[in-house]
């Protein structure tokens, strides 16, 4: 997503509606993100240095994370009222100023400086006079100094500001560069990224020559058209269009790209988020997630591969105690103490040979195999016992996995809290401690041929609508495979065979066999399922199940 100077221009513009507002709560709601709820409104602020960003937003509902840098936000900002939002020239640089009373009943104003600079975004607080108070990335360097007590400067800008020059000095500085349009566009003036310079030559249908190329009346259009979209200062106009099915903003229309729509810049910004993901920032919280329970599993299956080796080297433990037994009934002719010795196999009718340690008597030695014999039992009994816990485990971790991955949001992937720490995946004591709970969701919910169904989202929510449902109402969960909970509520009718089908393509929708087309899925009445003591969440046993098989493809043509 483009977020140059331009763009930020018309945001910023739309963002005035919030200036007078009270700011109730700051929230960081990841590693680079925060959340401004102020009295009316809410405002996304985003450092990530792929997709950084500022924007409207609803209410938010997610955690806070608490670091040193939200804290101070919250202590120092929480009450004050936004006495202006404004932009640095064409920059990438927006400037908050707060003011309010403090607990002493003092005016105090801070300024709250957002940096979206790609990697290098940032976000510094200052006091009235300018003084970095604190920031979000601290940094020394050759060229610029951010740290607590140190004049805030910003960055040096690249190119001439736009909204200074009249179109005389656009066209004079346009002159100087000898580079092709539209290079010569973005490396003359800051705030145009290269994007928006193709595309203002592209809307003008200029040809990519140098300007002193350019015809004098093409010139001067451009030099006119550049001045204006600098200096309007009212317009909170974006525009946007698929172009290849890649979704782009731009603070001139693009109708020459195709189906052009002109949105409030928010709105604008917001859907561009949805487009592109920040859902990027859901998948990257995901892939994080998925990449510990990953290595976690990798764990078990190392532990059980060196488990199942040891019980492979104690389960002919029976031959010890067989020793034993024959040297018992022949120590009345063994008398010598020898490193080995042939004794008549009982079941075979042959000699064997079996190797003794000749420090010890014959009696020592049977005592010796029974020693043996009773240690490799217990073992055996122990690895056993320990490769199921094991097995279990590793199963239920499986599952987690799968349910983060079927996660659709930040809301539901922040519920898998509770279940991360128990296993071990997430620390239970860290910076996230004091950490909101997420307000619980509930189930995805499905109305379709007269029956509702409920899916779990997670875990411990597959066993609540499982525990939950009526004995008739029907059970589904994919077959051998990690997935959702499926509950069709019955409510007392009869359940037909579509109604059947959909439960099942449902249960293989939310399943790790969501992408192979076919999966098997098993069904039985909720009444027929258990939940053994003890067991994780999500991991119940089933009787009396029938299993069906349903293609994907053609299932849930209707639509989920």
């Amino acid at each position: 997503m483009i977020f140059d100077g331009l763009v930020l221009k018309r945001v910023v513009n739309g963002l005035q509606n919030i200036v007078g507002q009270q700011l109730r709560q700051v929230y960081q709601k990841g590693k680079s993100e925060f959340f401004f709820k102020f009295s009316r409104s809410g405002l996304n602020v985003s450092l990530d240095p792929s997709t950084p960003y500022i924007s409207f937003g609803e209410k938010d509902e997610s955690s806070s994370l608490e670091t040193p840098f939200s804290i101070y936000l919250r202590r120092h900002l929480n009450g004050l009222f936004l006495e202006s939002i404004t932009q640095e020239k064409t920059d990438r640089i927006v400037r908050l100023i707060l003011e309010g009373g403090n607990a002493f009943g003092m005016r105090e104003i801070y300024q709250l400086v957002i940096e979206l600079m790609g990697p290098g975004s940032n976000m510094i607080v200052l006091d009235g006079k300018g003084t970095v108070t604190h920031a979000f990335r601290e940094m020394i360097t050759e060229k610029r100094t951010l740290a607590r007590g140190v004049r805030y400067v910003p960055p040096e800008p690249r190119g001439k500001d736009l909204s200074s020059l009249s179109d005389g000095e656009i066209r004079s500085s346009m002159l100087v560069s000898g580079e092709k349009l539209p290079k010569a566009i973005w490396s003359t003036f800051s705030g145009i990224s290269k994007r928006t310079s193709h595309n203002i030559t592209g809307y003008l249908g200029l040809e990519e020559v140098a300007p002193d190329e350019l015809e004098d009346e093409k010139l001067d259009e451009l030099c006119t058209f550049l001045g204006k979209i600098a200096s309007d200062f009212n317009s909170s106009i974006l525009y946007t269009c698929l172009n290849e099915g890649e979704m782009e903003i731009s603070p001139i229309p693009l109708d020459f790209k195709g189906d052009c729509k002109a949105m409030q810049a928010s709105m604008v910004i917001n859907e561009a988020l949805v487009h592109f993901g920040v859902d990027k920032e859901i998948d990257r919280r995901r892939r994080s997630i998925v990449g510990k329970l990953l290595k976690a599993i990798a764990r078990q299956e190392k532990l059980i591969e060196k488990l199942e080796r040891e019980l492979q080297e104690v389960n002919d433990y029976d031959r010890y105690r067989y020793y034993g037994e024959l040297l018992v009934a022949n120590l009345y002719r063994l008398k010598d103490r020898t490193p080995s010795i042939e004794l008549e196999d009982w079941e075979s009718g042959e000699r064997i040979r079996i190797d003794l340690d000749d420090r010890l008597t014959p009696s020592e030695n049977a005592q010796l195999f029974f020693k043996y014999y009773d240690k490799s039992r217990r073992k055996e009994i122990q690895v056993t016992r320990r490769l199921k816990e094991l097995n279990g485990e590793r199963e239920y971790l499986e599952q987690l996995e799968e349910m983060v991955s079927l996660s659709e949001n930040l809301v539901e992937l922040d519920s898998f809290k509770d279940e991360l720490r128990q296993a071990g995946i997430i620390r239970a004591e860290s910076v996230e401690k004091k950490r909101k709970r997420t307000p619980p969701s509930g189930p995805r919910i499905f109305e379709r041929h007269e029956f509702k169904y409920l899916v779990g989202k997670n875990n411990t929510q597959n066993d609540e609508i499982t525990k939950a449902a009526s004995k008739e109402d029907f059970w589904f969960h994919a077959r051998g495979i990690p997935g959702a909970h499926v509950i069709l509520k019955k409510a007392g009718k009869d359940v037909p065979e579509k109604a059947i089908r959909f439960g099942a393509a449902l249960a293989g929708r939310y399943s790790k066999g969501r992408f192979s087309g076919k999966v098997e899925v098993v069904y039985t009445t909720a009444g027929n399922i258990i939940k053994p003591k003890g067991a994780k969440p999500g991991m119940v046993v089933y009787r009396k199940a029938k299993t069906i098989l349903v293609d994907l493809s053609t299932e849930l043509e209707e639509g989920l």
